[in-house]
């Protein structure tokens, strides 16, 4: 199962670099934004991609206005597909005018428009949609010269999507010539992930040393284009190459190696796959303090990079923002000194003629009426900013709530882990001497400590609001015990897991069922579970 999810991370990382095409124009600018975004220095990227696209609007360029409008949805998808979405659709439109007037760079731009859609409908998991705008891509490029990977990435595109069906030899197919688009263009940003592809590929048609030989030559591009990025997912697929041999001392060698360089990356989605594999490692060696330890680190990691996330939300929101409060600051003061302008004409010509004079008053009072409707603007662009802030606060709490869920899910997984490995110690105790006695009353005390049931109603209490005071209030006779029975059928645990958490018997558990039945005074024909969830 933990195999599968790291697979799952790493196509989803493949999808994210499946939206990224080289820069094909001289605009500096977006060179720039492309040189961030490679570094991984996301804000400083879309800033260079929105002065361009402001330029671009300025000078009326139409071919650097869809250009950056792409780059804007590919800075952006990360953190938002919807916004991600929206820039990919607005350059598309510019592109579609654009192959009137000039049908290769139309044709080109619309290509890469497209396989961004394709990326950002894979990582929403909407596959049906992503797959025949692959194919679009591919009957563009497949008869044309192009150097900038978008043909590549969309035979990677499209190899992931099978593979996300279990159609291994048609994701072989496309991997395969994604491989040798890439090779054929000296790409070398994107030869280790090809290589990595193919490499799983082949393992999956049990053809293990070529899949083998693949992650080595992903290693080692990686390392000679110093790519961190590339140099993880290399490590982390020999590493799983070794485990799945049950070679457990050279898979942990590069797990290691692996999570040491991801520590130093931005993107935290790295590291939380290496502590993953890591995790992996130890459960197959019953390494539980090791794995316990790496589970709490996972923890932080998942809870960082939902923060980081929520970050470049707000990040962007407020860079956009900025950008335009300004570049409409710098329109009401050229409106301002063309009326100054004006009425210092006007009133010259006052002096002369008493005729003018009434006409300086006209348009001093159309220049009024301009400011009036320009600051009713203004108070409507505040409005929708506060109402952008409110959206984003509603989807901070959303996070939080869901992060808090979470924390209950791993609080309760653990304290389930601890009674199962607490209680095989205490078996395996007690079949030795009576010298041991004293280890048994260690582990006793052990199981009788509440921390963990601190920790548990803190955030039980935090997602279940009022849960035990509406209890308590309903039925005053109800005890302590009988309410921690009641939070445990909350989480729809089975009977064996609450015994597990409640050190106790199965059919303790049972017996304590039937009396909190009694107290709670359901008929035979209520179903006690169904009656605590609706309280």
């Amino acid at each position: 199962m933990r195999y599968n999810r790291l697979l799952l991370f790493l196509l989803l990382f493949l999808l994210c670099l499946n939206g990224m095409a080289q820069p094909s124009s001289q605009n500096t600018l977006i060179q720039k934004g492309w040189d961030a975004l490679v570094k991984d220095h996301d804000d400083e990227a879309f800033r260079y991609f929105f002065l361009s696209y402001e330029k671009a609007k300025k000078d009326r360029n139409e071919t650097d206005m869809a250009e950056s409008l792409l780059y804007l949805g590919i800075c952006s998808f990360g953190s938002s597909y919807e916004k991600g979405l929206d820039y990919a659709f607005q350059s598309l439109n510019i592109y579609n005018r654009l192959e009137k007037t000039n049908p290769y760079v139309g044709q080109i731009g619309r290509s890469k428009c497209l396989q961004l859609i394709s990326t950002i409908y894979s990582r929403q998991k909407k596959y049906a949609q992503a797959k025949p705008i692959s194919r679009e891509v591919i009957s563009i490029l497949e008869s044309r010269e192009d150097k900038s990977g978008t043909l590549g990435l969309a035979y990677s595109s499209l190899g992931s999507l099978y593979e996300q069906q279990q159609l291994k030899d048609s994701a072989y197919y496309f991997y395969k010539l994604a491989l040798k688009d890439f090779e054929k263009s000296g790409n070398q940003a994107y030869l280790p992930n090809a290589y990595i592809n193919i490499g799983e590929s082949e393992m999956g048609r049990h053809n293990d040393q070529n899949g083998l030989d693949y992650f080595q030559k992903a290693l080692e591009i990686a390392n000679t284009t110093e790519n961190k990025q590339a140099q993880a997912s290399a490590l982390l697929a020999i590493g799983r190459w070794h485990l799945n041999h049950k070679h457990k001392t050279e898979a942990l060698f590069y797990f290691q190696k692996a999570h040491v360089i991801s520590e130093a990356l931005s993107d935290k989605l790295f590291e939380i796959m290496t502590v993953e594999a890591l995790i992996e490692l130890n459960e197959k060696e019953k390494n539980y303090f090791e794995m316990s330890r790496l589970q709490k680190r996972l923890i932080f990691l998942k809870d960082q990079l939902h923060s980081l996330e929520r970050e470049k939300i707000v990040k962007s929101l407020e860079m956009q923002f900025e950008v335009a409060e300004k570049n409409r600051k710098l329109a009401l003061v050229s409106k301002e000194k063309e009326v100054a302008r004006l009425t210092n004409y006007l009133l010259a010509i006052c002096i002369i003629v008493l005729l003018t004079a009434l006409v300086t008053g006209y348009l001093y009072l159309k220049s009024r009426n301009k400011r009036d409707r320009n600051l009713l603007k203004t108070k409507e662009a505040l409005l929708e900013a506060k109402e952008k802030q409110r959206e984003l606060e509603e989807i901070r709490f959303q996070n939080d709530l869901d992060h808090k869920e979470s924390q209950l899910s791993a609080i309760t997984l653990q304290m389930l882990q601890k009674n199962e490995l607490l209680s095989d110690i205490k078996s395996a105790i007690e079949q030795q001497p009576q010298s041991e006695q004293q280890l048994i009353k260690m582990v006793n005390r052990h199981f009788e400590q509440n921390n963990n049931w601190d920790d548990f109603n803190l955030y039980f209490e935090s997602i279940n609001k009022n849960f035990y005071t509406r209890l308590k209030q309903l039925y005053p006779e109800i005890s302590a015990n009988d309410l921690k029975i009641c939070a445990l059928i909350k989480l729809n645990l089975s009977i064996k897991e609450m015994a597990s958490i409640l050190n106790i018997s199965p059919d303790s558990v049972k017996t304590a069922r039937y009396r909190l039945r009694k107290k709670l005074q359901l008929a035979a024909d209520e179903n006690l579970t169904n009656f605590i969830l609706s309280v």
